[in-house]
Formats: structure tokens, sequence, C-alpha cells
């Protein structure tokens, strides 16, 4: 049987929490200290938002998969504890 991890994927949480922040920080640090106009500053912040939504979606997705796999570990060594009651 499997024994709890500690550190496994709990840290995934923290480091999807850090990239969204860190991609937030240095989005408007780029803006700040390079002047642009109004359009190409709206287009940079359109770029810069379709970044951070793709990675958000590959996080969570990766995420889902790892809930996925661990409840299927999880349910497998349920299954395993109940055939020896």
């Amino acid at each position: 049987m499997r024994q709890a991890k500690k550190n496994g994927n709990g840290n995934l949480s923290g480091i999807v929490v850090g990239t969204l922040v860190g991609a937030a920080v240095g989005a408007g640090v780029a803006l700040l200290c390079a002047p642009r106009s109004g359009e190409e500053t709206r287009e940079l912040l359109a770029e810069k938002a379709r970044e951070l939504r793709n990675r958000t979606s590959r996080a969570v997705e990766q995420g889902q998969n790892v809930v996925r796999r661990e409840a299927k570990a999880i349910t497998s060594d349920i299954k395993e504890v109940a055939r020896t009651l």
C-alpha cells in the first residue's frame, strides 16, 4: 500500500500562484519601463493576457491530471484494504 506524500503535489498550487503573480508583476514592470502609445499598450496587454490565460489553462490541466491520478491510486488502495477486511 502507498504511503501518503507530505511534500508531493501539495506545492502545485503555490507554483501556480507564483507563476500568475510573477507574470502580472512582469507585465506591469514592462509597461512602466517601456512607454508606448495607447494602442501599442493595449495590444501588449492583450498579448500578455492571452499568454497568462494559456499558462493558467496548462497549470489547471496539470493540476487536474494530478488529482485524477491520485484519486485513482487512493481508490485502488481503498479497494485493496477492503479486500483484506
